[in-house]
Order: structure tokens, then sequence, then C-alpha cells
């Protein structure tokens, strides 16, 4: 039989005759199955009366006691059942996608913002909405971008500042990070009470990529006048791995500053060489034009939360 054949006697079967069959088959009788749906019972049997001839089935045979099922209106029951209950699911999680409460969320994090923003986001995420599926994709912002281009995120966190000025992405701030000098205990700068561009020379910084812009004005206000001057050592987008070499070698760590304080026992602070300088910039950065659900617009408005409550 052909596909336009087919289509001819397929049922276009409505949901609410569907609960009105379920109702009379539970009840047994017109009246109380009418009144259950809160309609006339003349209403109540024209809907049943429509549902047989669309189907082009006997559900029911009548008697002056009742109805009872036919062998059709059995083996459309359980159907009717499956199909009724499948819809209510659909109204309800329509309902909780509206209000952000359910749904499934694909986040990219930058390193710096995996580090410092990521634990208090999901965190808040778990506590406040543990209905969200969230997704993590780590990486550079880079990556993440062309993540987003394939629309295979949400939303990614990062500071733009590491990638070219772009249309195609919209974006809003979260928060500011600031950067730390960071040695393990009993680094032979521990206990310095101040730390100068030559002792830095010596033992060398461990940081993660970043660009020349970035890199600047931290590097300027360690004493370095030249970018490249700066005694880059290790560069690692690994903050965990990062903070293990610092720990287990005399590397000097420049991580962000939530970070280091998280580090506890394992890392000690060095005093920064110049002015506090702000390590990164974070925003929420998604595809321009794009309609973020619900549930993305509520982690991002999250994130922005779990940046303010970060350490300082």
């Amino acid at each position: 039989m052909h596909a336009a054949q087919r289509a001819s006697w397929e049922p276009d079967v409505d949901i609410k005759r569907l609960t009105h069959f379920i109702a009379l088959a539970e009840e047994g009788r017109f009246a109380a199955a009418a009144k259950r749906v809160h309609l006339s019972q003349a209403a109540f049997s024209r809907s049943i009366q429509a549902l047989e001839s669309r189907l082009g089935l006997r559900l029911f045979d009548r008697s002056p006691r009742g109805v009872d099922l036919t062998a059709a209106g059995h083996a459309v029951l359980q159907r009717a059942r499956s199909l009724v209950f499948d819809s209510d699911c659909l109204v309800r999680d329509l309902e909780l996608l509206k209000q952000g409460e359910f749904g499934e969320i694909v986040i990219g994090a930058a390193p710096v913002p995996a580090a410092t923003l990521l634990p208090g986001l999901l965190t808040r995420l778990r506590h406040e909405r543990p209905q969200i599926v969230v997704r993590l994709r780590l990486g550079s912002l880079a990556q993440l971008v062309e993540q987003l281009e394939a629309q295979a995120l949400d939303f990614c966190i990062g500071d733009p500042r590491l990638i070219a000025p772009s249309d195609h992405v919209a974006m809003v701030a979260l928060n500011k990070v600031y950067g730390s000098l960071c040695c393990r205990h009993g680094h032979p700068l521990s206990g310095a009470s101040a730390i100068g561009a030559e002792a830095l020379r010596r033992y060398g910084i461990g940081a993660i990529s970043m660009t020349g812009a970035l890199l600047k004005p931290i590097a300027t206000s360690m004493g370095f006048a030249k970018v490249r001057d700066f005694p880059l050592a290790v560069e690692c987008d690994d903050l965990g791995l990062l903070t293990q070499v610092v720990m287990n070698t005399d590397l000097i760590g420049l991580l962000p500053e939530d970070a280091a304080l998280q580090g506890g026992k394992r890392l000690q602070q060095l005093p920064w060489p110049g002015s506090r300088v702000q390590f990164a910039h974070m925003h929420a950065l998604w595809l321009a034009g794009r309609t973020l659900s619900p549930a993305a617009l509520l982690a991002i408005d999250v994130a922005r939360l779990a940046g303010a409550d970060a350490p300082r």
C-alpha cells in the first residue's frame, strides 16, 4: 500500500477523546464518566461516538447495565492510556521548560572559569534546579567558539579578549578574576615580604596560555617592560595539572586568585610585585541571533551569582 493510501485511513485521534474513552472504560457508565470529565452526558456520548467513527471500530457493547469493552476496545485501551500519559508528560515538561526548571544544557568552559566559576555554578544548579541535565565541555575559548558555531554548545564561558572579535557571538559579562602568585610550602621565596623581577626570572613562572594583550598589563605590574621579557617557563591550560607542578617544583604559579585561595595548605601565596592586576574578565558567550532556552538563561544568571560569591 502506498503512503498516500495509508494516509487516507490513518486516524487523527484527539487526545481529549481518548481521555473520554478511558473514563468510560474505567467507570463503565456514561453518566459517571461524563461527570468525571465535566461534560454533559449528551456531549460525552457524542465524543465517544465520534471516536468510534474515526477509528472505524466498535469500542463498547452497550446494555441497560452500562458498557463493556469489546475486544477492539481492550486492544485500544492500553495504547490510549500510553498516549494520554505521554501527552500529560509533554504538557508538564513544556511548562517546566518555560520556567527553566527542566531540560538539558551543554556548557563550555575555558580553563580559568572551569577552575573558578564552574564549581559554584554547578553547586547552585544542583541545589536549585536538580531537574536540569548539564553537560560540560572543556577547552580553550577558541575551541569552544568553534563548537558554538557548530551549535554543539548552548553557551560557553571565557574571556572574550582571548579570541578575535566576531559579529557571530553575543555575550554578557559575568565576573572579574584577579591573579595571584603562588609557590609550594618550603619554597626559597616562602616568607618573602617582596618579590622582584629578578626572583621571578630565577624560578620561572607557570601560567595558562594568554594573548599578548592580556599578558602585557600583568608583565608590566611585575616589573617587565616588555612581554617578551616575561619569564614564562611552563604554559598549561589545565590548572589542576599546573598546580601540581607548582606544588612539586620551585616553579612560581601565576594562578587565578580564586584557585590559589582554594589551594589551601597545598600552596602559599606570594606578594604581588606591583599593584593588583585583573587576570581575566569572564563572559558568557553564545551565537548571536540564537534564542537561548530558559534553562540556559537560568544557568547564565546562576553563573553571575556564582561569580559574585567567589572568594576574594
